[in-house]
């Protein structure tokens, strides 16, 4: 299943709608549909999700079932993804 099939479920599941999750991850809208298009996310991208919807990212290995939990400090979540850089 990809990123943007099982977003799309849990939100149905959770009764949430994309605008609520944009606005929960601190992103637009349009950002958020664009990346729902393009099936296209950053690992922290998903951690802030799976956050905002009371969910943990977790990669589980096939052979043993062992799993692993992905997250990041609470510093690195909710800041702007693009940092802007100016000349000196």
């Amino acid at each position: 299943m990809s990123a943007t099939k099982a977003i799309k479920s849990i939100l149905k599941d959770k009764n949430v709608t994309q605008v609520e999750l944009a606005e929960k991850i601190k992103i637009t809208k349009q950002n958020l549909s664009n990346k729902m298009n393009r099936d296209n996310f950053s690992t922290l991208e998903l951690v802030e999700i799976a956050d905002a919807l009371n969910m943990k990212l977790i990669l589980k290995n096939i052979s043993d079932d062992k799993e692993y939990l992905i997250d990041y400090p609470a510093d690195c979540k909710g800041k702007p993804k693009r940092i802007n850089k100016t000349s000196e």
